[in-house]
């Protein structure tokens, strides 16, 4: 062989070793690209609409992405982040309040847990909903601490999403819980059935909670009671949506047989969190299965019927994970 030839030899060995790397670097990227995807998701307690929620989630993914094994595990709002936040579970369903409150380290939260990231919102909105009996007096939460009127108040388990949010309100207005007791009223930490079955017995009159509008708790207890909302000033609505990472938005007439008017108050979506460790590649094609599967999440649970272009991107103040972002930088949905 002439050195002329042998030079001629090895360019095209070396043509031919590059060729196949890169047909090799490319099998592999699109072989990694349909993987089946093994991973878990912490959703809500067993039974629940969040359980509800959190296996069509996870069926979304199954369906886009052939032979993945997707686990659905109990949780809650409030213990969800924290467990993403550690990486003890990768995905977890939380409010975007919650997962804002866990990653900035504020109440209930002991300590920030900056490893939290958004993929996408999976329930729009959760609306705080300030209910009385219809024989309370008053039709505004101020009439009620101007008169300081000894309402009997119940609210959920301390440190819990919507308690959270009734205790900022009423520090909005300067109130404690200890100056509703003083008035002649109470506190009790309730959960949603035992609050209406004693508001039927007219042993609690006021209750509030962040949840979804119409709420089945409130339209179950309307039917043996007469119910009203108490309204909110603009101002605390304001104040509170900021300091809790929330929306301020309207309830709109007609949503419950008793309520005639639209309500302002504020709201709080639902939202896929992950561990900021997890690959961006699978985020992506996590995103891309809900957003692909609308359709299918609507025959799941009626309130993901409001999930949309326009709103599932608005996560709250927890940063994006690069996969969703990339995802939804892609569709058009983010700048």
């Amino acid at each position: 062989m002439t050195k002329r030839n042998g030079t001629l030899f090895l360019v095209l060995m070396s043509s031919l070793f590059l060729l196949v790397g890169c047909r090799n670097e490319a099998g592999a990227a699109s072989e990694d690209s349909t993987d089946p995807i093994k991973t878990t998701i912490i959703g809500g307690r067993t039974g629940g609409a969040w359980s509800v929620f959190t296996e069509g989630i996870a069926e979304s993914i199954r369906r886009e992405n052939k032979n993945s094994i997707i686990t659905v595990e109990p949780g809650g709002i409030v213990e969800n982040p924290a467990s993403v936040g550690t990486n003890t579970v990768p995905y977890g369903l939380t409010y975007a309040m919650t997962a804002y409150a866990a990653f900035s380290g504020t109440e209930p939260y002991k300590e920030a847990y900056k490893d939290i990231r958004a993929v996408s919102v999976v329930i729009p909105a959760n609306y705080y909903q300030f209910i009385a009996r219809a024989d309370v007096k008053y039709q505004t939460l101020s009439e009620v601490i101007e008169n300081k009127a000894p309402i009997r108040l119940a609210v959920d388990q301390k440190g819990s999403a919507g308690e959270i949010i009734t205790r900022t309100i009423l520090q909005e207005y300067g109130v404690t819980y200890e100056d509703i007791a003083s008035w002649g009223g109470s506190v009790d930490h309730l959960d949603g059935s035992k609050t209406f079955e004693l508001m039927a017995d007219n042993r609690i009159n006021v209750t509030g909670d962040a949840v979804s509008v119409p709420s089945s708790d409130i339209l179950e207890a309307s039917v043996t009671n007469d119910l009203k909302f108490l309204s909110l000033d603009q101002g605390v609505i304001k104040e509170v949506s900021e300091h809790l990472g929330m929306e301020a938005g309207t309830i709109p007439a007609n949503s419950y047989k008793f309520l005639k008017q639209d309500m302002n108050t504020i709201y709080t979506p639902a939202i896929l969190i992950v561990h900021k460790d997890v690959s961006a590649e699978e985020v992506y094609r996590v995103t891309e299965s809900i957003y692909d599967n609308f359709d299918y999440l609507a025959t799941v649970h009626k309130e993901f019927n409001n999930l949309s272009d326009f709103n599932i991107t608005n996560v709250g103040k927890v940063p994006l994970h690069p996969g969703a972002e990339k995802f939804f930088k892609e569709q058009g949905l983010l700048q």
